[in-house]
């Protein structure tokens, strides 16, 4: 090295002082024989004109000194004095083991105590501890294996150079290599070189290469390995335990002493959540004394602590801090939601929701979706304050919230775009809920509505994960296969009509093409094939899969010949049953099968209503049913099949059957509440009281009117039954609003 500075300052007259540092490992002058050099460059001015040109020299011949002569790998970097108190814990770490190995003695001093004064302490120890776990977790966290990594593995030279970081950041002297250390990196340069690259795993194969090299017997040697390996990993673990006896600041305003973090003065309310998130995470206690009052709130400081976790967030809660940065979150705190479903106070509710966010596990589908995004500090933030609008119950909780979300990140002065994604998330974190739980995921006219309301890729992943995690904290078994289901598919078609690559066209002629090109493998009369998809609805072509529509088509030819169909399929991915029904359309047909669900206490979740327009028209019905949340009982759907069949011929009437099993036929539906969207078809959303009922009242009422059921949704949440009816008038006409409101407020007396 110091025949290349030498060269470059003969090349370079006008050079202003420079210092080359050795890092790493090259700095501890340990080199196993194919490691990497790594070299960082320190100028004295910046603004010098030779500068530019001299550095692009000396890489060059580095390059060609180490890379094309040497064979080795050389890493550098260009760092400047000014350049300390942004260097992150990995460029911190190469330079704590820093030597000169040519230039300024000067520049380097500087450097080494600028890195002094801007130690980020908590900061640092957080960060060496994670990556010393993660390397546990990928390689083997304990040093009693048979192949170990003699680097990064429990065991390995690096608990060794971890050991001393963590003791030098908190103000201890390093020690210097141990026997143990010395005999692991002697086997590991001796890996090196039998491997005729850069190889840490010690392999049976090179265990017995090596231990012949050494005239040693292989077991021994091991044996001998993994004590050595104990030690250090040993070394490691009491310099762990070292910390929480120790005494340094995790934040200006926030120190760790004997294994607890206090705060002290008053400090900064986003120093103060810093602090407090760097000891959750390193696994200290918070003492439980209330803070003062702080000093402003450094936003982006306290929006990266609470997006840590629940641990943080109740340690920031057991010091009084959460309370000062979000006083309407605390004021919540012994507030109970008005509706029956919730287990638990809106504070408490909203820490679970924090929780399920948590703990979504990596290789899961919602757990991977976490993964992928890259900022969640507006989710975590957007979830404190999704119910804070429940203290003023005179008003929608959502909207109020959101206001109450837009003056928080106002006065934590946070970026508009931030800003706008959490008063976002929190205005809408109710609608995906309501989308899976009410409306048909298979239309793409659903799809295509809620694909504008979220408008984009990062938003549509934020809110799928709220939806999860809000829905499943309200109470146990709150979240259901159903919704689970669902909430994947409305993603999955979302996603892909967002990224303009949706296999679900509108258009049925699409769809019409695609279906008679499959239909054409079939030994059937193709005359008869295209007439049956000319007379499929566009809604039932659009939601419908080809492979569906193929059995589908056998049912109606069934039907056609006075052969009504009732065929049952158990989804395990819903707890449901579904039932397909299939016979020539009659009158009030949907309301009568809707009886007969009612009248065996069946909870219909799903409904796709199809007339084909064929010479004689045919009712081609799917039913979602379930039995106390469950797939219906095979003695149960027996009955309810037999029982179809009897209505459908005629040999039972509703009206008979319901009386028979207690209840009331003649009963209307008057306490709702209802919203009307227009549209082909129309979207008719209901809210009544729980019960079972309801889709039969509702059905009756709609054939009443003339209109068309040709698919509705029911969920039952909060206490209250929720439906979706796609609606269209006689011959398929669109409804005005007005028109239905008209009708249902007739019948109305309001909630």
């Amino acid at each position: 090295m110091q025949v290349l500075y030498d060269d470059l300052q003969s090349s370079h007259r006008e050079l202003p002082a420079l210092a080359l540092i050795a890092t790493g490992g090259y700095g501890r002058s340990e080199l196993s024989p194919y490691s990497d050099i790594d070299i960082t460059v320190v100028p004295s001015d910046e603004a010098s004109p030779d500068l530019d040109q001299a550095i692009r020299h000396l890489f060059q011949d580095l390059h060609w000194a180490f890379c094309t002569a040497l064979r080795m790998d050389v890493g550098y970097a260009y760092r400047l004095i000014a350049d300390a108190p942004g260097l992150d814990a990995k460029s911190r770490t190469g330079l704590m083991d820093m030597r000169l190995v040519a230039g300024s003695h000067e520049l380097a001093r500087q450097l080494e105590a600028a890195l002094v004064e801007s130690f980020e302490v908590g900061e640092f120890i957080l960060a060496k501890v994670t990556e010393r776990e993660q390397m546990f977790h990928k390689y083997h966290d304990t040093p009693l294996v048979v192949e170990p990594n003699l680097k990064e593995g429990a065991g390995g030279i690096r608990c060794f150079h971890c050991a001393n970081w963590l003791r030098e950041a908190i103000g201890e002297r390093a020690s210097r290599p141990t026997k143990d250390y010395d005999d692991i990196l002697r086997i590991r340069n001796l890996l090196h070189l039998n491997a005729n690259k850069h190889q840490d795993l010690l392999s049976r194969q090179r265990q017995a290469q090596i231990a012949d090299q050494l005239q040693m017997d292989m077991y021994e040697m091991m044996a001998g390995i993994v004590a050595s390996g104990v030690s250090l990993h040993n070394y490691y673990r009491s310099a762990r335990e070292k910390i929480a006896q120790s005494r340094f600041a995790l934040s200006k305003g926030v120190l760790a002493l004997q294994g607890e973090a206090r705060l002290v003065g008053q400090p900064d309310g986003g120093e103060a959540a810093v602090g407090i998130a760097l000891g959750t995470q390193l696994g200290l206690k918070v003492a439980d004394i209330a803070v003062a009052q702080t000093e402003g709130v450094r936003g982006p400081a306290v929006m990266y602590a609470i997006s840590t976790g629940e641990t943080t967030l109740r340690n920031m809660d057991r010091c009084g801090l959460l309370g000062q940065l979000l006083p309407d979150l605390a004021a919540c705190r012994t507030l109970v939601p008005t509706d029956a479903v919730h287990e638990y106070t809106v504070f408490e509710h909203t820490m679970r929701v924090i929780r399920y966010l948590d703990t979504l596990p990596s290789g899961s589908f919602l757990g991977d979706l976490k993964d992928g995004i890259n900022d969640l500090e507006p989710l975590y933030l957007a979830v404190l304050l999704h119910d804070v609008g429940k203290a003023y119950p005179e008003k929608d909780h959502s909207l109020v919230g959101a206001e109450i979300a837009r003056r928080v990140c106002s006065e934590w002065k946070l970026a508009t775009g931030i800003c706008e994604t959490v008063e976002w998330l929190v205005a809408e974190h109710l609608t995906m809920a309501r989308f899976i739980r009410v409306r048909d995921i298979m239309n793409p006219q659903t799809v295509e509505e809620f694909s504008q309301i979220v408008s984009d890729l990062n938003r549509l992943a934020l809110l799928t994960l709220f939806t999860y995690a809000d829905v499943s904290a309200v109470a146990d078994g709150a979240w259901t296969p159903a919704q689970d289901t669902f909430l994947r598919e409305l993603f999955v078609r979302t996603d892909a009509l967002l990224r303009g690559n949706s296999q679900f066209s509108p258009d049925p002629a699409v769809y019409r093409q695609r279906l008679l090109r499959q239909l054409k493998s079939q030994k059937e009369d193709e005359g008869a094939q295209k007439a049956f998809v000319e007379s499929l609805p566009s809604y039932y072509l659009t939601s419908t899969h080809p492979e569906v529509i193929r059995l589908h088509l056998d049912f109606v030819k069934k039907a056609m010949a006075g052969e009504p169909t009732v065929e049952l399929f158990h989804r395990s991915d819903i707890s449901a049953t579904e039932i397909t029904i299939c016979t020539l359309d009659a009158p009030g047909l949907l309301s009568k099968v809707l009886g007969v669900f009612y009248a065996y206490d069946l909870s219909v979740g799903g409904i796709r209503a199809c007339t084909t327009m064929t010479e004689q028209p045919v009712a081609l019905d799917v039913f979602t049913v379930s039995f106390s949340a469950r797939p219906v009982p095979t003695a149960t759907i027996n009955q309810v099949t037999a029982t179809i069949l009897d209505v459908i011929a005629g040999k039972v009437s509703v009206e008979e059957l319901l009386v028979q099993r207690g209840k009331d036929p003649s009963r209307t539906q008057q306490v709702f509440k209802h919203t009307f969207v227009e549209g082909s078809p129309g979207i008719l959303e209901i809210r009544s009281p729980r019960g079972r009922g309801m889709p039969f009242r509702f059905s009756r009422l709609i054939a009443d009117q003339g209109w068309n059921v040709i698919a509705a949704r029911v969920g039952q949440w909060a206490g209250n039954a929720t439906a979706a009816f796609y609606l269209q008038g006689p011959k398929g006409a669109s409804l005005r609003k007005e028109d239905v409101d008209q009708v249902l407020k007739a019948i109305s007396v309001g909630t």
